[in-house]
């Protein structure tokens, strides 16, 4: 795969450039208006599938052998063609980085919004939302465990009452939390039970499932969401294909999502449908759950720690970072 880059005055004049150089097969992978100057575009070219760029354009050695380094975590991720070429766009125009994970980081920083959850959330609940098996009642007692430790007040609500044992996971984690658990079935309960805990620091709700390929699914939660203020997050788990995710993600952003946290890194060693599905649907990434322990919480992510678990350090092949890596 060859890329290049053109900047012309106008799109058309771009588009022509393109056609000139690298013919009418080139996939346009990016585009940028650069106020005062125009736009400027990046397209690819199927040549050698085993060469994203031409070594020419990559600067020195130093920052080609990072930039190789870098290119090959993103193949082992298995992120998507697009996403992966416009991120080594980004790599390839870096000049500062002295290591692969600082060369990666940039480039995710370009690209994704970071909105590390708040540790206070009042007056709004933070509802966690998702499909079934994604994560929601472990990223809810993840979260109630890291703001009791940290000495905060913490109200929990449920309203995953039909799911067997459902109810009873999030309760065996809040008695042992000390925190009342309260079960929420209608709207209106869950208007009034959000009343009585104004003075909580943070309100978590654990939502039931929902089925981002059932619109009425998507519509009833919305609805129900809107009935307090309140901030649905989008629960999505690593390792599944990166187009479900996409649809995941887009689904839950029609129905108010606009943060994300990347679960089960536990039992996944590739992201790329993940980051796929957070830059599909325009969300923001927040956190990720890393372990299967409570008391671990969920680790703020950012564009360094996001390279730390995409390029750990001195690792063998197959190996992910540790917790207290990522965290530092």
């Amino acid at each position: 795969m060859r890329l290049k880059t053109f900047s012309a005055p106008t799109m058309t004049e771009a588009m022509a450039l393109v056609k000139e150089h690298m013919g009418s097969d080139a996939i346009i992978v990016s585009t940028q208006d650069i106020p005062g100057t125009g736009v400027r575009l990046t397209a690819a070219l199927d040549r050698d599938p085993d060469l994203d760029f031409d070594i020419a354009d990559q600067g020195p050695p130093g920052h080609q052998e990072l930039f190789d380094h870098a290119q090959e975590a993103l193949l082992r991720h298995n992120l998507p063609e697009r996403l992966r070429l416009r991120l080594c766009d980004l790599m390839g125009r870096e000049s500062g980085a002295t290591t692969a994970q600082q060369l990666l980081a940039s480039a995710l920083d370009e690209i994704f919004d970071f909105s590390p959850l708040p540790e206070k959330n009042t007056p709004r609940a933070l509802a966690f939302v998702g499909p079934p098996g994604c994560g929601k009642t472990l990223a809810v007692a993840k979260t109630a465990a890291r703001a009791v430790m940290k000495k905060r007040k913490v109200a929990v609500l449920t309203t995953d009452y039909k799911r067997a044992g459902g109810v009873a996971q999030l309760e065996a984690f809040t008695r042992i939390l000390n925190i009342n658990l309260s079960l929420v079935k209608t709207p209106e309960e869950f208007k009034a039970q959000f009343a009585r805990m104004r003075d909580a620091d943070m309100v978590l709700v654990d939502t039931a499932s929902c089925n981002p390929y059932v619109d009425a699914d998507i519509k009833a939660l919305g609805d129900f969401m809107s009935v307090v203020p309140s901030e649905p997050v989008l629960v999505n788990p690593a390792g599944i294909d990166a187009d479900e995710c996409a649809d995941i993600a887009n689904a839950f952003a029609d129905c108010g999502v606009a943060r994300m946290v990347i679960s089960r890194l536990d039992v996944a060693s590739r992201l790329g449908g993940a980051l796929y599905g957070a830059d599909s649907g325009n969300l923001s990434l927040c956190n990720v759950s890393m372990t299967a322990q409570v008391a671990d919480g969920l680790t703020a992510i950012s564009p360094v720690a996001l390279a730390k678990l995409l390029i750990p350090s001195h690792r063998a092949e197959n190996a992910k970072p540790s917790f207290s890596e990522v965290v530092k």
